[in-house]
């Protein structure tokens, strides 16, 4: 997804409480935002459903880690 949001959508869900708070729990630990870690899960499932990497994740460090 580039910075200026040409190459995104918003989608919207809902959470339960339970997991919501998990995730800002990770999100603290690891110093990301929640929407990067949901980013990160949707791109590993996907990516296991084709079969294989659809995209390189820089996973430590980088600039995505930080949003």
């Amino acid at each position: 997804m580039g910075k200026d949001g040409r190459d995104a959508e918003r989608v919207t869900t809902t959470l339960t409480k339970r997991q919501k708070a998990e995730l800002d729990r990770l999100a603290r630990t690891q110093g990301v935002k929640v929407a990067w870690l949901i980013r990160r899960a949707i791109e590993r499932y996907l990516e296991h459903e084709a079969g294989g990497p659809m995209l390189p994740l820089e996973l430590e460090g980088g600039e995505d880690v930080k949003r």
